[in-house]
């Protein structure tokens, strides 16, 4: 659910801080006041187009920010999850900035994004319907989707068959075409498996030797300072030869002073304690040094094996793999399938059973399963259709069009390609819903979608813009009954001309425009319950102050709510 939107330089809007709620919300206001702005700021935050337009003029860029709530099973989660998005205490806030360079800033949850992304995650979160672009139900790949859930258990359950058996029949097929080499590619292919296997085997690689390699290599190339660094350090402790008699030699006598002095005060008893396990570091210290020194070998032969086994790894990795892991890996799936080949002639018969078999089985499920959704289709028309026309398209018709997919198996989700058709008056034929209708009428075609689906798509935000176009009275009725029923498990916003739609609203935004200092600035204001009568009534022509006119209004306002009460 949409919280809060912060619009800074955007057109008309200096900056405007909108707090919205849940349930239906109308933003109404004169022509031209600004309404269309804030939808256009809200599409911005949500990841559409921007241009140079957008931007107030005489600033160098415009940022929006919009504030989400987000409940437990909102699609957006598996969105971030993707995206590597943390969302804590259910909220997530998505930011936004254009400059006129054309460089894009975008956001969520401080996490900086590319606007792919950023509209990935906007599509998830509110679904805009009228002049704009956002709108799913336009997006054809949707279309399987919501009719899948329209259908119901029976299908979900199906579906997760389909994909199993989709699965399996892939495997066979792979394994199958794996053993119907020609006798050639057969011979060919052999070699080839063969001759990697056996140069990948006579390297004898280890995991993890090269890293070992790298080190000693490293030893090597500075011989001359390891063996000065470990003769030095073991003087310095041991001492040598000749006088100098190294740390512990002077260690121990300072622990022969204090030894005889650590009967007069418990300090020196402690600190005598202290030294003596110092000196038994230091002589253990000693005493690895020693077998370093001893350990230590360099032969010039030696740096020419390391440089020799480096070089053959690294052939081999740009052949077979980045990693010694990963050339492995290729040894062992070469091997796997060098035995398929060579087994081939006694196990094709087999896998081609097999395979028949599992397509079988995927065919069988698939075309029941288009079946069940050609089902669901006629039943989504049946509920569709009255919703249509109770918004003024009683000739209305409506079918869901299925073509098969190509390929034997097409897809883990079965053979049918879904796209919803719409024609909106008699004796034309069903069209795309993207070429059907414009503005308006296209937005009260997506509300009648949105009556039936809206449970369904999971997307919480709906904003109908411009949706009275075209129509009054008994039909603005019906659409304001219509977005606050859906209105009741989402959150809606609607931007309208209507009284008859103003009047069901839960909450009512004014946007308005004010001029001071030679400039002119777009505002909204969310209105009081004592002050809607007044708005609804300016809508009527009245001006908003001729009292029938503001009685009229309020009686418009109690009869949605008493209207409310009764569908409840």
């Amino acid at each position: 659910m949409l919280k809060q939107l912060s619009i800074h330089n955007v057109a008309l809007i200096d900056q405007q801080y909108i707090e919205f709620f849940n349930g239906f919300s109308v933003l109404t206001g004169e022509t031209g006041a600004g309404k269309s702005i804030i939808i256009e700021a809200l599409n911005f935050v949500l990841g559409e187009r921007a241009s140079r337009e957008l931007v107030k003029s005489g600033e160098d860029k415009a940022s929006v920010e919009a504030l989400f709530h987000l409940l437990e099973n909102d699609p957006v989660y598996e969105v971030l999850s993707e995206q590597g998005i943390e969302c804590e205490d259910d909220e997530l806030t998505l930011y936004r900035e254009f400059s006129l360079n054309g460089k894009n800033v975008c956001r969520a949850n401080g996490t900086l994004i590319n606007t792919s992304v950023l509209k990935l995650i906007g599509d998830a979160l509110v679904d805009i319907h009228g002049q704009h672009a956002h709108q799913s139900l336009l997006d054809e790949k949707k279309h399987i989707v919501l009719l899948d859930r329209f259908a119901g258990k029976d299908v979900f359950d199906l579906k997760t068959q389909v994909a199993q058996a989709y699965h399996k029949a892939s495997e066979a097929k792979r394994l199958l075409a794996a053993a119907q080499f020609n006798e050639q590619e057969r011979a060919r292919r052999i070699d080839l498996l063969t001759y990697q296997i056996k140069e990948i085997d006579g390297a004898n690689l280890v995991d993890g030797e090269e890293e070992q390699l790298e080190e000693q290599r490293g030893l090597m190339q500075n011989a001359q300072s390891v063996m000065e660094g470990l003769e030095g350090a073991s003087i310095a402790l041991s001492g040598d030869e000749g006088e100098n008699g190294g740390a512990l030699a002077s260690f121990s006598i300072a622990l022969h002073q204090l030894d005889g002095i650590a009967r007069y005060h418990g300090d020196y008893a402690q600190l005598a304690e202290k030294l003596h396990a110092l000196y038994y570091d230091l002589e253990d210290a000693s005493y690895t040094l020693r077998d370093y020194k001893a350990d230590f070998n360099f032969e010039p032969d030696m740096l020419d094996e390391i440089e020799s086994r480096l070089e053959l790894i690294s052939t081999l990795k740009r052949k077979y793999g980045s990693s010694i892991s990963e050339i492995l890996t290729y040894r062992e799936k070469s091997a796997e399938e060098l035995e398929l080949i060579a087994n081939a002639d006694e196990r094709r018969e087999q896998l081609a059973v097999q395979y028949a078999s599992a397509k079988e089985e995927y065919d069988a499920l698939s075309a029941e399963l288009s079946m069940l959704r050609k089902a669901a289709a006629d039943r989504l028309a049946e509920k569709l259709l009255p919703e249509l026309g109770d918004l003024g398209m009683q000739h209305a018709s409506f079918s869901a069009n299925f073509e098969t997919l190509s390929g034997e198996i097409p897809s883990a989700n079965g053979i049918d390609s879904v796209e919803f058709l719409l024609s909106t008056n008699r004796g034309e034929p069903v069209k795309p819903l993207s070429k059907v209708a414009s503005g308006g009428e296209l937005s009260r075609i997506m509300l009648s979608f949105k009556t039936v689906l809206a449970d369904l798509d999971g997307i919480p935000t709906m904003v109908f813009d411009e949706i009275d176009s075209g129509i009054s009275g008994q039909i603005g009725t019906a659409v304001a009954v219509k977005m606050r029923q859906i209105a009741r498990n989402h959150q809606v916003l609607c931007i309208t001309h209507l009284p008859q739609i103003a009047a069901f609203a839960n909450h009512q935004y004014l946007v308005y425009k004010e001029e001071t200092d030679d400039k002119t600035r777009s505002n909204a204001v969310k209105l009081q319950d004592n002050e809607r009568a007044r708005e609804i009534a300016r809508i009527m022509g009245s001006g908003g102050t001729d009292p029938v006119a503001l009685e009229h209004a309020q009686r418009l306002i109690d009869a949605a709510n008493e209207s409310m009460r009764r569908l409840t």
